[in-house]
């Protein structure tokens, strides 16, 4: 079983350096000659979406929580998108473009959507 399932919701930046410290890395959307160029820049902008309060989940760990997941269609904008219903209000999350990789192990992350709570 691959470890990412042990792995919780990156939402500080103490626990990505934990994570770092373990010697996982974040990969982005960025794609160069210089791929170590890459890997340091992903990792500047995924450590701006964390101190902006956004929160990122492996895939892995998502399943085990018994999220449900939907493919890309028209309904979802073309993006994957995980769900699961939590006290009659949906907690929903969409593949990012940013995945963990460690040992050539990539887990897909997924950014969870700020929807509005019902009244």
């Amino acid at each position: 079983m691959n470890d990412s399932a042990t792995i919780g919701p990156i939402n500080t930046l103490d626990y990505l350096e934990e994570l770092l410290g373990q010697g996982y890395n974040i990969k982005g959307p960025r794609i160069s000659k210089d791929p170590e160029t890459d890997l340091t820049r992903d990792l500047v902008s995924f450590k701006a979406f964390l101190k902006r309060g956004k929160e990122f989940a492996p895939e892995d760990w998502l399943s085990s929580m018994g999220y449900e997941f939907v493919g890309p269609n028209t309904f979802t904008k073309y993006r994957i998108i995980a769900y699961k219903l939590i006290d009659d209000f949906t907690d929903e999350r969409f593949k990012s473009s940013y995945s963990l990789i460690k040992e050539g192990i990539e887990i897909p992350l997924y950014l969870k959507v700020d929807l509005p709570k019902p009244e």
